[in-house]
C-alpha cells in the first residue's frame, strides 16, 4: 500500500512538471560600467541580457594573497524592460603589477533569484563573470556567461 501511494505521488509530481516544464538556456555577453561615486557603477550589458546595469558596493574586505573581496548588489534591466533578479554576490579582485588595476572574477557566480520581471519573472540560474577593474579610471569591463531557467 505504501509503494502504491509513493507511485501516485510520483505520477502527480511528474504531471505537474509536464504542465510547467522548466526551460534553461545559456546566456553570455559583455558588461562595461563606470563608477559614478565611491560605491555605485552604471553601465551597459551586451549579449543575451543586453540593457542597463548598475552595481552597488555593499562591503569590501581583504582576501587571501592580496585579493579584495567586494560584496555587491546588481541592478539589471534588459533592453526590453525586463529586470533580472539577482542575489548579492562577491567579486574577487586579484592584484596586478599595475597600480589600481585588478583582474576580476565572480568565482562563485551570481544567483538569479526569481524576483525579476517580465519574461524573467520567476527565473532561476547562475551567471559567472570575469574581466578587469581599473580603479585609477573607475572603469570595469567584464564578460559574463551562465544559465537562466524559466518555467514555461
Amino acid at each position: 500500500m505504501r509503494i502504491f501511494g509513493l507511485l501516485l505521488l510520483a505520477a502527480a509530481v511528474s504531471s505537474l512538471n509536464a504542465q510547467n516544464p522548466v526551460k534553461c538556456h545559456d546566456v553570455g555577453g559583455g558588461i562595461t560600467t563606470n563608477f559614478v561615486d565611491a560605491s555605485d557603477t552604471m553601465g551597459t550589458a551586451t549579449g543575451d541580457l543586453a540593457g542597463g546595469l548598475g552595481v552597488h558596493v555593499v562591503a569590501q574586505q581583504a582576501g587571501p594573497n592580496g585579493t579584495l573581496l567586494i560584496t555587491v548588489q546588481h541592478h539589471w534591466v534588459t533592453a526590453n524592460g525586463d529586470t533580472v533578479g539577482l542575489d548579492q554576490a562577491t567579486v574577487t579582485l586579484f592584484p596586478t603589477p599595475v597600480q589600481g588595476f585588478y583582474a576580476a572574477s565572480y568565482v562563485d557566480g551570481v544567483n538569479v533569484n526569481g524576483s525579476g520581471s517580465g519574461r524573467l519573472a520567476g527565473a532561476s540560474g547562475k551567471i559567472y563573470g570575469w574581466g578587469a577593474a581599473n580603479f585609477a579610471t573607475g572603469q570595469l569591463v567584464l564578460r559574463y556567461s551562465g544559465q537562466v531557467c524559466q518555467a514555461q
